[in-house]
């Protein structure tokens, strides 16, 4: 007898890889994760038509806040963004230095909305 999988919206799925990560990297509780994977998920979901504060720590532990946005994205990759391609580091482009620049998702801190 066949085991029935659960059917996960690519969205659920990727949030819960985001989860899994942040919890081993970052030794966080679960809830904090989860909200982590769903802020990461609204920022994306902006940044495709907006810009963002972003605020992330670097990998050597330096604090950054930064604007940025995905809106040149497919015009400058020939494809369409997909977040649920996001495994470990998520690409933005620096409006202030204006170049391509990544962040690790369980480096991820918070956002905001900005015009």
């Amino acid at each position: 007898m066949k085991k029935q999988k659960r059917q996960v919206s690519q969205s659920e799925a990727m949030k819960a890889r985001w989860k899994r990560r942040i919890v081993i990297e970052k030794s966080y509780p679960e809830s904090t994760a989860q909200w982590m994977a769903e802020r990461l998920e609204r920022l994306l979901d902006h940044m495709l038509y907006g810009h963002a504060m972003i605020a992330y720590h670097k990998q050597n532990g330096d604090f950054k806040f930064v604007k940025g946005t995905l809106i040149y994205y497919e015009a400058e990759f020939h494809k369409a963004y997909d977040p649920t391609k996001v495994e470990g580091a998520v690409v933005y482009w620096d409006v202030e230095q204006q170049g391509w620049r990544t962040f690790l998702v369980e480096n991820f801190m918070e956002w905001r909305p900005i015009q």
